[in-house]
């Protein structure tokens, strides 16, 4: 490709992106025909994502960088989708962009919280959504790493821990369950995920303060709540139990209950029963079972049964229960 262009070929369409923060802001710019001050604000860092033409965007930096001058006539198409609305960009994501070209779900959702990083960030108190790669990582609660919360939500809208199934035709049925729906029941679920990532965030505080390390045979609370295997389960097993009103308020009074033991807990307590969780994911038989499904499946189905008993019986016991 990177020789195509140096040779003139001309390249299909870039599709950008644009934040909701900044996407009226930009509509302005483009009805006033500002294209300089467009310019200007389309290269602010964090502004704007790269929906389709990743690839092509680093080999045209890449031949810039190295002092390529492009010929005269050759231009790129450049598509800017500036959606206010948070339907109207996740259905545009997630279902239109996917019959266009061979682009993997996860990627789809990574893209669209790049675009939502700072619109999250701004309604629900404290949380910081931080990229991997610019080298932060998780040192307290409300912190989290974007393409966790990404996969999060990938586990909410497929309804399992297991976002990438080994059984590709099992994959397949349940994405396109997921693309079959409409705009406004992907927005409903959106914002169903936004609300119990609210709180979530709200029991991390508690977790954080009460498992800080006191307590050595239990983990901290920032390295196993924040952890992938954890989030996965807990989403999937609120989008998967909450399929009905009564359900989501079982859920509810659930998660109200547990945070009210955590509240009662000292640092150094185990009011979630992780010092048995532990013991009972090392005495998983690793030659024969895959550690991390098995331990997905026992968080998924304790999050589940504790949603089902709403709070009342304690999750330590659940730990116990469930495991096979």
């Amino acid at each position: 490709m990177k020789e195509d262009i140096r040779r003139g070929a001309l390249l299909p369409t870039i599709t950008l992106a644009v934040s909701p923060l900044v996407a009226g802001q930009l509509k302005l710019l483009c009805s006033s025909n500002d294209l300089k001050t467009l310019a200007q604000r389309l290269a602010t860092p964090g502004g704007v994502n790269i929906l389709d033409g990743l690839q092509r965007t680093y080999i045209l930096n890449d031949l810039a960088s190295e002092g390529h001058d492009f010929m005269a006539n050759q231009t790129v198409h450049l598509e800017i989708r500036l959606e206010e609305s948070l339907n109207n960009l996740i259905y545009r994501i997630i279902v239109l962009n996917a019959g266009q070209k061979p682009m993997s779900m996860r990627h789809q959702i990574e893209v669209l919280f790049s675009a939502f990083k700072g619109t999250l960030e701004k309604e629900i108190s404290g949380l910081e959504l931080f990229v991997e790669t610019d080298g932060s990582r998780r040192t307290r609660p409300r912190k989290y790493a974007l393409d966790r919360i990404a996969t999060a939500y990938h586990a909410f809208l497929l309804k399992s821990p297991e976002v990438e199934k080994q059984n590709i035709v099992a994959q397949k049925i349940s994405e396109e369950s997921v693309l079959a729906q409409d705009e406004d029941t992907l927005g409903a679920d959106f914002m169903l995920f936004r609300h119990y990532l609210e709180e979530f965030v709200c029991l991390d505080d508690e977790i954080c303060r009460v498992y800080d390390g006191t307590n050595t045979l239990a983990p901290t609370g920032t390295s196993w709540f924040g952890s992938d295997n954890v989030m996965n389960a807990f989403f999937a097993a609120v989008s998967d139990f909450g399929s009905s009103d009564e359900r989501r308020n079982r859920i509810d009074k659930a998660i109200d209950l547990l945070r009210k033991k955590l509240s009662d807990a000292s640092p150094g307590d185990d009011p979630l029963g992780l010092e048995i969780f532990q013991k009972i994911v090392e005495g998983l038989p690793v030659r024969k079972v895959n550690v991390g499904f098995a331990t997905r499946k026992l968080l998924n189905v304790g999050f589940k049964e504790f949603f089902r008993d709403e709070g009342e019986s304690p999750i330590a016991e659940l730990w116990e229960r469930e495991a096979e």
